[in-house]
């Protein structure tokens, strides 16, 4: 098969990142198969894919409200050149190219076709694995002193919900007086610069690790030595960090989604509502619960094990093989 997959940016955005991750997993389990991804966001994001030869990675300009038709023209070129048997967006706008057969992907990890929604699980990277105890006390010497750590996870919130988390942090802190630090795996600077200007004010500055641009292996490596993992976006960007918790044997604290409560199946400790307090109530509540945090841990190993990538990729791809295979009047 030929896909073509229209992504923004993975790095921001969870329905991008749940995308990112369909096409590495499918290209590695099916190299059969050619894939080219069309993206606005830098090449930067799109790393993980640059050794899988059968993808193809290709940019297009930022689709703007007042003038739309230069990438939209650019766009239609790019995917008449490759003739893809299926064309799968997970770009915010609709675009609605007659000439081939399409689906969308949703925040809630569903390939929506023919007005149906089927679900499926988002594929972790292999970086992302359990670490013994001499490992992670040599990442937590490098990053935090020593010191145990909570670790922002999933797709980059919005600067409001950053502050937010930074809020909890000081709540948790206050109440706490704990050593345990908060990290963040990102440039602060780069994303969220009038938010960088705060920091240098920010009362639990000590505890606060920032690590600057880092790629998403060593990401993943700090994230297997976390003590809990956190996520406070908006509904659906827990459902990455979520498998990606899994599969580092790491809590995950996350907002409130009902979705996420039905996937995660106990193995994520969900605020009761989406605040600051609310958030710090959780992480001050699995700070001073260990049995609770390895509770946490063993549901998310238990989930983790019941989901057979392999079986799911092979689920993915049967049915974009029936979206291809039907007629183009019943795939829009």
């Amino acid at each position: 098969m030929r896909m073509a997959f229209f992504i923004n940016d993975p790095v921001t955005n969870s329905v991008a990142a749940i995308a990112l991750s369909w096409v590495r997993q499918l290209a590695t389990q099916f190299p059969e198969d050619r894939f080219l991804v069309l993206v606005e966001a830098p090449f930067s994001a799109f790393t993980e894919l640059d050794a899988i030869e059968q993808v193809q990675i290709e940019s297009v300009p930022h689709r703007y409200p007042f003038f739309p038709f230069w990438s939209d023209a650019l766009l239609y070129k790019k995917l008449f050149s490759f003739r893809p048997d299926l064309f799968i967006s997970a770009h915010p706008v609709q675009h609605n190219f007659t000439r081939w057969k399409q689906a969308r992907i949703t925040a809630g990890g569903g390939l929506l076709a023919r007005g149906i929604e089927t679900f499926f699980i988002p594929f972790a990277s292999a970086d992302y694995t359990i670490l013994g105890t001499e490992e992670k006390l040599a990442i937590k010497e490098q990053w935090t002193f020593g010191r145990e750590f909570f670790m922002l996870a999933g797709p980059l919130p919005s600067e409001p919900q950053l502050t937010l988390l930074l809020q909890a942090f000081s709540i948790f802190k206050h109440r706490q007086q704990s050593g345990l630090r908060l990290l963040l795996p990102l440039s602060i600077a780069d994303h969220y610069p009038s938010l960088a200007k705060k920091i240098d004010q920010y009362k639990y500055q000590d505890a606060l690790v920032i690590t600057g641009p880092i790629d998403a292996a060593q990401v993943a490596q700090l994230a297997a030595a976390a003590y809990a993992l956190v996520a406070p976006g908006s509904p659906g960007s827990a459902l990455l960090a979520t498998v990606q918790a899994w599969r580092a044997g790491i809590p995950l604290l996350a907002m409130p989604d009902t979705s996420l409560s039905t996937f995660a199946n106990e193995s994520v400790l969900i605020a009761s509502e989406s605040t600051k307090e609310a958030l710090a109530t959780i992480m001050m509540r699995i700070y001073k619960d260990e049995a609770l945090r390895l509770q946490l841990i063993r549901n998310g190993q238990q989930c983790g094990s019941v989901k057979d990538i392999a079986e799911e990729t092979n689920r993915l791809r049967v049915m974009l093989q029936q979206l291809v295979s039907e007629s183009l009047d019943h795939t829009a």
